[in-house]
């Protein structure tokens, strides 16, 4: 059993490190909860679930942790209890705790010495249902851990007012908070659980438990067409051909490489394409496998929006109304061709599907979160081309982003 209190900061890292760490390997991809996946804290949060710290936020089935809600003083209070392993309190000892489910870790809490309620000097008063903030949660974890004084630094600029200053300054010398960013701690912010996740296992001097991504879907994008036409079967046949393609990580993946030639071996038909600037149909060789750029446009956007390194890709020379502008892929035999590189960390399958009038690509996998924004600048015309610019802003999970710009001329049509 983990000592409370005092001894509990060195007790602890003796006594939960062994059973966090026989838990990382059972560990399925995507971990314990379904809405923690690919974030910075999941691994802390796997850290203290497999210590009991928490056990979810939805019972019974548990299997969310609602990482982005704030932690309130009463779930504040079980958290601890349960990572001490307090003893029962004796007595009860706050009037406005009796109808919460946390009256019973409060109490123990305050026996401890590690609350002394809400509202001073009275102090009968809990609040069990407002929000923590981070300036009391350096204070719960100073008095539970007991950290040492600190040697007069001051670590962050926006505590100087703040009645929990010192306990802050105390938690940030023992390496468990580095503040919100830009040297500040943001004492008065309310605590989400994914933060307090992070707080509580470096005290309790745990290992981050961070599971496989979980794969799903992370880009996808539909086109559509009138249904009968010769190129409809073209397109249904290199969707079926691209269909189940897997891409390992650090792979550059060509379309053309993976389907070959469109044959009329392979059962591709003759349909109209574009030849000498001008749509054509139907005796050239060219002709055969037409259309099947509206598929290659359709796996383009789905690699565009999942955030995909884009090796290569090229626009049509005539710009056709049924494609979003200047984000588009035409292809050809051999080239033009539409290339990917997976930079994510996991195998990407490529899912495809279509009906009689639509044809969609699913990237299945998982790119750490990454959040995709497309910006299209500029216009044009089937008959009098125009100039197009592309921008993809990727933003990331810590807070960085990257911007790419393509430029486009469609040329008028012939």
């Amino acid at each position: 059993m983990r000592i409370p209190l005092i001894l509990a900061a060195l007790a602890v890292v003796v006594f939960a490190l062994p059973v966090a760490e026989a838990q990382a390997a059972d560990l399925p991809p995507g971990g314990t909860f379904i809405d923690d996946d690919e974030l910075l804290e999941e691994g802390w949060i796997e850290a203290i679930a497999a210590i009991g710290v928490t056990r979810g936020c939805n019972p019974p089935v548990n299997d969310k942790y609602c990482p982005d809600r704030t932690v309130i003083r009463g779930e504040m209070a079980s958290f601890l209890v349960r990572a001490l392993e307090l003893p029962p309190a004796v007595e009860d000892h706050f009037t406005d705790d009796d109808e919460s489910v946390h009256q019973d870790a409060i109490n123990a809490l305050y026996e401890a010495g590690i609350t002394k309620g809400c509202n001073p000097p009275i102090n009968d008063q809990f609040c069990p249902d407002a929000p923590t903030t981070r300036g009391e949660m350096a204070a719960f974890l100073n008095r539970a851990f007991a950290y040492p004084p600190t040697d007069g630094t001051d670590y962050f600029i926006d505590d100087n007012s703040n009645v929990f200053e010192g306990d802050i300054d105390r938690i940030a010398a023992a390496g468990i908070t580095a503040g919100c960013g830009s040297g500040k701690y943001c004492p008065r912010d309310p605590m989400l659980r994914s933060h307090m996740a992070v707080f509580l296992g470096r005290s309790l001097g745990l290992t981050p438990n961070t599971p496989e991504p979980r794969p799903h879907v992370i880009g996808e994008f539909t086109t559509y067409y009138p249904s009968g036409q010769s190129r409809v079967t073209n397109i249904h046949l290199i969707a079926d051909a691209a269909d189940g393609a897997v891409v390992m990580p650090g792979e550059t993946w060509s379309l053309n490489e993976h389907v070959g030639q469109r044959t009329q071996a392979k059962g591709y038909v003759a349909a109209g394409a574009i030849i000498n600037g001008e749509i054509y149909c139907c005796d050239s060789p060219v002709n055969i496998g037409g259309g099947t750029s509206q598929f290659a446009t359709t796996l383009y956007n789905a690699i565009f929006f999942a955030g995909l390194d884009d090796v290569y890709h090229r626009p049509h020379s005539i710009y056709f109304s049924r494609y979003p502008l200047g984000r588009e892929a035409t292809l050809g035999w051999t080239g033009p061709d539409v290339k990917f590189r997976n930079d994510t960390e996991i195998p990407l399958t490529i899912d495809t599907s279509y009906t009689n009038t639509s044809v969609t690509v699913e990237i299945i996998g998982a790119n750490g979160r990454r959040e995709v924004t497309g910006y299209t600048y500029g216009s044009a015309s089937t008959s009098e081309g125009g100039t197009v610019k592309v921008k993809r802003v990727i933003k990331y999970l810590d807070g960085s982003r990257s911007t790419e710009t393509w430029t486009h001329r469609y040329n008028p049509l012939s």
